[in-house]
């Protein structure tokens, strides 16, 4: 004789653990923090241009985030990729360009019409142009195979008296090292991408101040220890509105995104938020 058990009972235990879940999510407090214009206001000018910089200036954005490259003739310009092609009219790398080869590129019109002339800044113009207005953030990218750049970098910035603040950060670590020792009233960061354990959360706390960690490794214990040590912590990139919500969850200190918080938060993000994530993770698996 078989025994009927009910499934009932386990499904009604199901719904109230998730009814649980979302409540204890619901209620846990938005944590105020500082917002980051990545590359500028992104979303809604072309990235890394004097025009992306204003608009995140007008948005009331707390910083911007900038990538710095170094050209032919070693100045820091402001761009992202190694090769101009994707967001210029123009072909050929950063390094094997001069400024003036540069500056005859159009940077504005792959985003729209509206941006046609729109030109690669240097790193100089845009501390002139957000001078008192905005905090910066800057990104060496790829300085170990650039010769030069941390130095550079560093004379720069140590020659350069803002009123707005400035913090220097990179994925290299020995770079960021040198970077402290050449600049260091200058807070320096450290990006991301895997997870770091006690150990290392305490040797770079020599040298760092703030970690920019991508937005899926980031957990309320992370957080928890870090700040222990001391450190601020950004995540990046946020690129949709409900992830606004659960980087303030977490207790995040600031959030790099393409664009700024626009919707409220309400009960039905609560609610889809966990599936959301899920269909994040995945895509960030496979990709």
């Amino acid at each position: 004789m078989k025994l009927l058990v009910s499934k009932k009972p386990v499904l009604l235990s199901i719904l109230i653990g998730m009814l649980l879940m979302t409540i204890s999510y619901f209620f846990q407090p938005l944590m105020p923090f500082k917002s980051i214009a990545h590359r500028g206001a992104s979303a809604l000018a072309p990235e890394n241009t004097l025009a992306s910089f204003e608009k995140a200036i007008e948005m009331g954005f707390d910083y911007i985030e900038l990538d710095v490259r170094l050209s032919k003739d070693k100045q820091l310009v402001v761009i992202h990729d190694a090769n101009v092609l994707r967001t210029t009219d123009g072909e050929g790398l950063i390094e094997e360009l001069t400024v003036k080869d540069l500056k005859n590129l159009d940077a504005g019109s792959w985003f729209s019409p509206a941006y046609a002339g729109e030109k690669i800044p240097l790193l100089t113009e845009v501390l002139k142009q957000a001078s008192g207005k905005i905090g910066i953030i800057i990104e060496m990218k790829s300085p170990e195979n650039q010769p030069g750049m941390t130095e550079i970098l560093a004379d720069v910035l140590n020659s350069y008296k803002p009123d707005s603040q400035i913090k220097v950060q990179s994925f290299h670590i020995n770079e960021m090292k040198k970077f402290h020792e050449l600049a260091p009233e200058i807070p320096a960061g450290l990006l991301l991408s895997k997870h770091l354990d006690l150990f290392h959360l305490a040797s770079y706390r020599d040298f760092a101040s703030f970690l920019s960690v991508h937005h899926l490794l980031l957990s309320k214990s992370f957080i928890n220890q870090a700040e222990l040590f001391g450190y601020e912590i950004y995540s990046w990139t946020i690129s949709k509105q409900y992830q606004f919500a659960d980087m303030q969850r977490l207790g995040v200190h600031g959030i790099i995104s393409d664009d700024e918080k626009r919707i409220p938060d309400s009960i039905m993000y609560v609610l889809i938020t966990p599936f959301l994530k899920g269909q994040d993770l995945i895509k960030t698996l496979l990709a």
